[in-house]
């Protein structure tokens, strides 16, 4: 995941929740996508920003951040500035069926694992250089963390707090997904493919191309249909046979996105790109896509999570200027979460 610059202010906005049937009408043979809009945004302390996740049952947002991880209470509006600190953070992810996180700190080559509802610290486990992207499979009790500097996973057994082993994947990885049958998938973003992980004997088994991809980052999984969703930097998404290989369709979304979200209950797919735009799209169930619809949401917001029991997304970004070097700055005071959803 690229690293960004970035800023925060304070700013609460809060509004009533969508119906999530109205996002859920493929029964009805309708493949369109919904058009949602921003509904509130949470602001944070200036800094930069990464991946976000959604816990639905404690109605919180968390999100990555430069200094450790904020989160934010839905119902209240109330923001928590630093639920913990940690040099650059890029995952923030729940281990489900516990009260624990567990997120990458890439500036000090290191997983932490904390309780996410108090923030107290349960480990610090070395891991890879400049963790970035991460991933738990429910089955084995593990924890994936995709080394970025170090083209290399590391395992991480979460019950024993403890890392358990290193894969080499021969390139830079991106984000992953889990298909529930023993294997994970990596976006491998400079050799533009999907390293497919056998988990038990912990090694790549397969290697899945990506034609016409620069740059593969998000990816989600359809375990209906047994489909692969890449969101690419060059403006496409790719729709990939896991266990062939074929290559099922490639649809236009924006410039450098860099995530991918697939809810397997809405049969919805969402591509968050920095240009400012959030692509939705049904996926069928032979797998191809339906028509796109183009989100306008802020420059910036790269990431997002969803909360699959309200249908709203949330994705971070700021207000930015170009300097001379045509690089982004963010303009202080102007970090926030925004929340889409059916008004």
């Amino acid at each position: 995941m690229s690293r960004a610059v970035l800023v925060a202010g304070l700013g609460l906005a809060l509004a009533s929740c969508g119906d999530p049937e109205d996002l859920s009408r493929e029964a009805a043979g309708d493949r369109t996508a919904p058009q949602l809009e921003i509904l509130a945004e949470y602001g944070g302390p200036d800094g930069g920003y990464d991946y976000l996740s959604v816990d639905s049952d404690a109605r919180r947002v968390f999100a990555a951040r430069e200094f450790g991880v904020m989160a934010v209470d839905l119902d209240t509006g109330e923001v928590t500035d630093r639920l913990i600190e940690a040099n650059d953070v890029s995952a923030v992810l729940p281990i489900p069926g516990t009260e624990e996180m567990l997120s990458t700190v890439y500036g000090d080559n290191e997983a932490v694992l904390f309780n996410r509802s108090t923030g107290d610290e349960i480990a610090r486990i070395a891991v890879g250089e400049k963790p970035d992207a991460a991933a738990y499979d429910p089955d084995s009790g593990l924890a994936f963390v995709m080394n970025a500097g170090g083209n290399s996973i590391s395992l991480i057994d979460v019950a024993d707090r403890a890392s358990v082993g290193t894969i080499a994947v021969g390139g830079k990885p991106e984000a992953a997904a889990i298909d529930g049958k023993g294997h994970l998938f990596v976006n491998i973003e400079d050799t533009a493919e999907i390293a497919v992980i056998d988990i038990a004997a912990r090694k790549v088994a397969r290697r899945l191309p990506l034609p016409g991809c620069v740059e593969p980052t998000g990816i989600a999984y359809d375990a209906l249909t047994g489909t692969l969703i890449s969101a690419c930097h060059n403006g496409v998404a790719k729709l990939i046979d896991a266990g062939s290989g074929a290559d099922k369709g490639t649809l236009q979304v924006g410039q450098n996105a860099d995530g991918a979200i697939f809810d397997s209950g809405t049969r919805l797919a969402y591509i968050p790109a920095k240009e400012g735009t959030l692509t939705l799209f049904r996926v069928a169930e032979n797998g191809t896509a339906g028509k796109p619809t183009e989100i306008q949401t802020r420059y910036g917001a790269r990431t997002a999570a969803l909360d699959p029991a309200t249908g709203r997304v949330y994705l971070s970004t700021a207000d930015f200027t170009q300097d001379a070097s045509d690089e982004d700055v963010a303009t202080p005071g102007t970090f926030r979460i925004l929340e889409l959803g059916i008004k």
